[in-house]
């Protein structure tokens, strides 16, 4: 169904995402990380036989720092050759102020751009932060799902968010799915969307399919 981006750093030793983004933004530069993500994500994807079949990106993005100018100009050009096909990850730790999300909301539907609300049930994806954004897709948080089949409590939780999430049109999508367990049980309990290491591990080369014995489970 999809693919999500994920930020690498490209030297040794190893810089975790998260050292990263704490750097950028002790210097002020996580505007540069939010134009870097868009535009090499694009630039990566737009070739691959996948994405022209209709196969969508889940791109990571810090809100608070969208893109203005002649840089929304660009991002409105390259986003014009995947026809729908980019979803937009809110991933920033702190609340939007509501002038801001409007602009925002406006400037990626103006793009045919989706959205998604990142780690649902932890820290700032609340459910008043779903409210407001009200996303296309609710990503559930892998700590709500770690072990769901042994946990009744776990399970109601859930099925609460993917009852909300069908009630008003958005897909729910169950993160961090690692064992066949979880995969079942996350299924049974009406998730729409799977993602995780048990149904594929990232990669720097983008895989056509899952294997067909995990599709076969499926």
């Amino acid at each position: 169904y999809s693919y999500e981006a994920l930020m690498r750093a490209d030297v040794t030793p190893f810089i975790s995402p998260l050292k990263i983004l704490k750097y950028a933004e002790y210097l002020h530069r996580l505007y540069d990380v939010e134009r870097l993500t868009f535009f090499n994500v694009l630039d990566r994807v737009k070739d691959e036989k996948v994405f022209k079949e209709g196969k969508k990106v889940f791109i990571n993005s810090i809100p608070g720092n969208r893109l203005h100018g002649i840089d929304a100009m660009t991002l409105e050009n390259k986003i014009k050759t995947f026809s729908g096909s980019v979803v937009v990850e809110l991933t920033e730790q702190a609340e939007l102020p509501d002038d801001e999300l409007t602009a925002m909301k406006e400037l990626y539907a103006g793009m045919g751009i989706e959205t998604a609300v990142d780690d649902y049930g932890t820290g700032y994806s609340n459910i008043t932060n779903l409210l407001r954004y009200m996303p296309n897709y609710v990503k559930i948080d892998r700590m709500l799902l770690s072990k769901i089949q042994e946990s009744p409590q776990k399970q109601h939780f859930v099925r609460e968010i993917i009852d909300f999430c069908h009630e008003n049109n958005i897909m729910a999508l169950a993160e961090g799915v690692e064992t066949t367990e979880e995969m079942r049980t996350v299924i049974l309990l009406g998730a729409d969307l799977i993602q995780g290491y048990y149904t594929a591990r990232p990669g720097a080369e983008i895989v056509a399919s899952i294997p067909g014995e995990i599709r076969q489970e499926i």
